[in-house]
């Protein structure tokens, strides 16, 4: 339930922060939400330019994800995507996942690599491309699961990769990431982390 301050503003009296339109969170939230969709989109149309894949399958639309600040944020996102397809072993194991239980391998990797005191823009783009690699499957085989598989990522965002984004001034900060000589090792580095959870639940 809402009061209001002295001030005119709502305010949450159960203890939570009331979300206003113009709030960070809510903005990151948005913009989290259009930038998986983007990512995903992308990830799958460069492996299939003939996939049948629109942002509203995912949940979204178009408007949001060709955003000129969403299709900057992602080309930057994508750079690490592509080290990522480079990994012969990423590959092979991603392909090793079943779908029957898709939910839990998600969180799982989710554990592994959205850690809240290593977390970093390689562990965070390997996870939306894990995600997309998810929903390619799912296409191929179990269109049904693609929906389910972006929310949960959705889910996993917000409560595991928002708070570190608005810590370091939100998505935007990726582009002086890559001014710096670590970003390749990053990407390589969560890569195994990936495999290294898979391994763990016997996946490989």
């Amino acid at each position: 339930m809402a009061s209001f301050n002295g001030r005119g503003e709502a305010e949450e009296t159960d203890g939570r922060a009331a979300l206003r339109p113009d709030s960070p969170n809510r903005t990151l939230n948005r913009q989290s939400g259009a930038l998986l969709r983007r990512f995903v989109l992308e990830t799958i149309h460069e492996e299939d330019p003939q996939a049948q894949l629109s942002p509203e399958d995912l949940g979204g639309s178009s408007a949001e994800i060709d955003d000129p600040t969403i299709k900057q944020i992602c080309k930057s996102l994508k750079k690490i995507g592509d080290e990522l397809n480079r990994n012969a072993e990423l590959q092979h194991v991603i392909e090793t996942v079943p779908l029957e239980n898709i939910r839990d391998i998600l969180y799982k990797v989710a554990e592994g690599i959205l850690v809240a005191d290593g977390l970093n823009w390689g562990r965070i783009v390997t996870f939306l491309y894990f995600a997309g690699k998810l929903v390619s499957k799912a296409l191929k085989k179990l269109r049904a699961m693609i929906q389910p598989i972006i929310d949960w990522s959705l889910d996993l965002i917000q409560t595991r990769v928002i708070p570190w984004i608005e810590q370091q001034g939100g998505w935007e900060m990726i582009f002086s990431y890559f001014g710096t000589p670590t970003w390749q090792t990053f990407a390589v580095f969560s890569a195994g982390l990936i495999t290294g959870v898979l391994a763990i639940m016997k996946l490989t």
